[in-house]
């Protein structure tokens, strides 16, 4: 069984991968798709010391059933879940999955997405029907954005700031119009025209090149009240600044070193009594509804979808994926 292992950018490799016996709870899948994934990028960018398998954007067509697992069948097509609360610790059973203490997830097993093959806990599998693997495999990232519009606690004639053009952010966009968002900007850059866009497609009103303009000197209608932030942590002391009094500011994203910290004015931060949260979409909690979604066009999969290749040109697929920003999107690879 092939898979992708990846040491850098410029060093990833195909290799035979013998995947582990399934245990009692667990399933065998053929990857149809998975999505590369910006931690993908950011991790190819910085590199490891060596090399390991990698890709969580799944989706697969079940191949076989430990024996314990009753309610999903072979030739089942499913989308996983990267992580699935357990069902069993106390923040489970006190209502607090978001919370699991013991996470179930095939992080640690030596086939991620980017192979032919891989086993993953049945409890993770989640069916679908009536979209592609392609657009199916949207639905992890789609969570991710779910969890992002849920704490900035959107609401009718919400002023929303989106920061950060991937498709998690523009993802997020649609998920803020639907929600009755009165008006919504969105913060990009000049050289991503793909992805600015499609920003308007999905409902953004106006589009802030911020590498032309940044965001503290745009002119706003009204302060906004609500910020949902995939962009990098050096963003968010801006959006502080320009936030209204009672603004909610939510963030996800991952940096290291140095430009993994900020500052901002406390007293400001007080005096508007602001909120900063910060979402980690794991545990995934949404799946069905990512796939509803998904399923009825209120995302649509195939508008987010720029590139697919095949599993032999995943080293291609991750070069465009970190570095044409002007014609890429998600990037997909594909059986």
């Amino acid at each position: 069984m092939k898979g992708a292992w990846l040491k850098n950018l410029n060093d990833i490799i195909l290799k035979d991968t013998a995947l582990p016996p399934i245990g009692e709870n667990d399933i065998r899948l053929k990857v149809d798709a998975c999505g590369i994934c910006g931690t993908d990028v950011t991790s190819a960018l910085d590199g490891r010391d060596d090399y390991g398998p990698f890709g969580h954007e799944i989706a697969g067509t079940i191949l076989e059933l430990g024996k314990g697992v009753k309610h999903l069948k072979v030739g089942r097509k499913v989308a996983l879940d990267s992580s699935t609360p357990c069902g069993e610790c106390p923040n489970c059973h006190n209502a607090r999955q978001e919370l699991c203490t013991n996470l179930k997830s095939f992080f640690h097993l030596p086939s991620l997405g980017f192979a032919e093959e891989m086993v993953a806990p049945a409890v993770s599998a989640n069916p679908y029907e009536g979209i592609t693997p392609a657009e199916a495999c949207l639905a992890e990232p789609l969570g991710v954005a779910i969890d992002m519009h849920r704490l900035a606690n959107i609401e009718i004639g919400s002023h929303v700031v989106v920061s950060g053009l991937g498709p998690i952010g523009l993802m997020a966009i649609k998920l803020a119009k639907v929600s009755g968002a009165e008006r919504i900007y969105a913060c990009g850059l000049s050289r991503s025209a793909i992805r600015n866009e499609t920003a308007r497609k999905l409902g953004a009103d106006e589009i802030i090149e911020v590498d032309k303009q940044p965001v503290e000197t745009y002119k706003f209608k009204q302060a906004p009240d609500r910020f949902m932030i995939s962009s990098p942590p050096k963003t968010i002391e801006p959006m502080i600044k320009i936030a209204a009094k009672g603004g909610i500011i939510s963030y996800i994203g991952i940096k290291f070193g140095g430009d993994a910290s900020i500052t901002f004015d406390a007293n400001e931060f007080h005096f508007k009594k602001l909120q900063l949260r910060g979402s980690y979409a794991s545990p995934a909690l949404y799946t069905p509804l990512e796939l509803n979604l998904l399923q009825r066009k209120v995302i649509d999969g195939k508008m987010l979808i720029t590139h697919t290749f095949p599993l032999e040109k995943i080293a291609e697929a991750m070069r465009v994926a970190a570095t044409d920003k002007q014609h890429a999107m998600k990037v997909v690879i594909t059986s």
